[in-house]
């Protein structure tokens, strides 16, 4: 009884969800940002405590695997679909690093080669991102 009540009342509540965020003066990013050395502390203390192991000891393969068929499936084109443009526009923040080691030759797997052309996108990676010449 509880279980339906609390689905039902909260499928049609999304409309006020919406609603309330639209209508806060509150600044949900400044909250966050205020509150990330007790979300940090907090973190640490489950994660020595073992409180994330022992609830994935509790729900298993299967629990994992069922919030994926039951919700995740549905989301996740729409998720994707929505992050596009963000993606298009972080990823091509770093167009200029991949095509650096384009002229670079290939070797086989693990090469020397290889690893050259990955230590060239890195690198200019690391330029792109902290704005060095």
């Amino acid at each position: 009884m509880v279980a339906e009540k609390y689905s039902t009342r909260s499928a049609g509540a999304s409309g006020d969800y919406v609603k309330g965020a639209q209508e806060t003066t509150k600044d949900q990013a400044a909250a966050a940002i205020a509150a990330f050395e007790i979300t940090k502390q907090a973190t640490i203390a489950a994660l020595n405590e073992g409180r994330q192991v022992k609830g994935l000891q509790k729900s298993g393969k299967g629990g994992w695997l069922k919030g994926v068929v039951d919700v995740g499936g549905g989301r996740y084109a729409e998720g994707v679909g929505q992050a596009g443009p963000s993606y298009a526009a972080e990823s091509g923040r770093f167009d200029s690093a991949r095509a650096s080691s384009a002229s670079m030759p290939r070797g086989l797997k693990g090469s020397p080669q290889n690893l050259a052309k990955v230590a060239k996108v890195v690198s200019e990676q690391i330029r792109v991102k902290t704005g060095r010449a």
